[in-house]
């Protein structure tokens, strides 16, 4: 494939920007189509979710297998009647969380698929990176780096670099790629230097895992305040004045201008949602103080039961005591679990584990199951049956 590319090592980027998509009151749907950790397992894929957002569709993630799944997702939706769709070519940014295998194998086939069908608009690949690993891949282009750099072959900044030199350079491609590497100076979350998704503002969050890792706060933005209709009511306005007022416009009666300003309450915060990738327990960016906003929903990572820390600890996993652990920190209104070792074949032992260490709702989340945000911040759990999806709220 001879995609072209561009590559921005962590520099602000505009492109991939579109308009927002109209979509009633649902602000975010979180579709996940991988619930396994490192293989298949019981039926389960590995990692991958689809985030419909305000500002357009992102893939979080992309483990083997991945279009298929949004694929087959997608017309399960359809025959269901659902009026919201995972359709790959509708995706306008993809997040990776890091660089391991389970979480970017299926990738380069996804991009061929979009080339093959045509795509025009640019897509926006990005992840973890470290400054020393960035540097390393400039100067050694499509190489491994030697294990006495301390760099890690699966850091995506080598990924990235060995995947731009694997696509041949004899074919046009129908799309540019702006491969995105966002260095990771410390634990502490910050604005994402690229804002692919009108509308809606991604925040990095530093996890701790094998390799430079990150999760991904994803915010709308800031409602404006309540219309007063009562103070509107009390002054006699018609309809149509009270609408010019509502669209804030302000209105000039008798000589008394009225600013539409004044007819409006404070504004209130946008919704938000955290995903948070592979990460052991610790990590600052999961207490509240360090985010932009407490998420209405936290899909977190739950390798292990908590009889199994030590191997948790080992290899930079999370119990599902440790997930709650950090729902509670970050405020999260309701939890949901995945990325489940192949030990683990009932997962209802993890939600009464998790529910122990969190008061809010707690889900155990299963391939191909959804989640609503409403414009209230309300989370509903669309659970996958036979037929279609059985809703419940969290």
């Amino acid at each position: 494939m001879g995609w072209g590319h561009r590559k921005y090592w962590g520099a602000a980027c505009e492109s991939g920007r579109r308009s927002v998509d109209s979509r009633g009151d649902t602000m975010f749907e979180l579709h996940v189509l991988g619930t396994s950790s490192a293989r298949f397992a019981h039926g389960r894929s590995v990692s991958g979710s689809v985030l419909n957002t305000p500002g357009g569709l992102a893939l979080i993630d992309c483990g083997e297998g991945m279009q298929k799944r949004m694929m087959d997702h997608n017309r399960a939706l359809k025959s269901s009647g659902l009026e919201n769709r995972t359709r790959i070519s509708r995706i306008r940014a993809i997040f990776l969380t890091h660089g391991h295998l389970d979480h970017t194998w299926g990738l380069l086939p996804l991009l061929q698929t979009l080339d093959l069908d045509g795509r025009r608009n640019d897509m926006i690949v990005m992840g973890p990176s470290t400054r020393e690993a960035i540097d390393w891949a400039t100067q050694h282009p499509g190489e491994t780096p030697p294990e006495e750099t301390g760099i890690s072959p699966t850091d995506l900044a080598i990924l990235f670099s060995q995947w731009q030199s694997m696509a041949t350079k004899d074919e046009a491609a129908s799309y540019s790629i702006d491969w995105v590497l966002i260095p990771l100076d410390d634990d502490t979350p910050f604005k994402s230097p690229i804002q692919p998704l009108e509308g809606v503002t991604v925040t990095i969050v530093p996890t701790h895992h094998g390799v430079p890792s990150c999760g991904y706060h994803f915010e709308t933005n800031r409602k404006q305040g309540r219309f007063n209709q009562e103070r509107a009511s009390e002054l006699g306005l018609t309809e149509a004045q009270v609408g010019q007022l509502a669209v804030g416009q302000d209105l000039t009666i008798d000589g008394v201008t009225l600013s539409a300003s004044s007819f409006r309450g404070d504004s209130r915060p946008g919704c938000s949602i955290l995903i948070s990738g592979d990460t052991a327990h610790g990590p600052i960016g999961f207490d509240v103080e360090n985010l932009p906003s407490p998420p209405q929903l936290l899909l977190h990572e739950a390798t292990f039961l908590a009889d199994q820390q030590e191997k948790a600890t080992q290899y930079y996993h999370s119990t599902a005591a440790d997930a709650a652990r950090h729902a509670t920190a970050c405020k999260a209104s309701a939890l949901a679990l995945t990325h489940y070792s192949s030990r683990i074949e009932r997962l209802s032992p993890l939600v009464s584990e998790a529910r122990e260490y969190f008061s809010g709702g707690v889900a155990a989340t299963s391939d191909g199951d959804w989640f609503g945000i409403d414009a209230n911040g309300d989370v509903s759990h669309h659970v996958r049956v036979e037929n279609g999806w059985n809703k419940k709220n969290l």
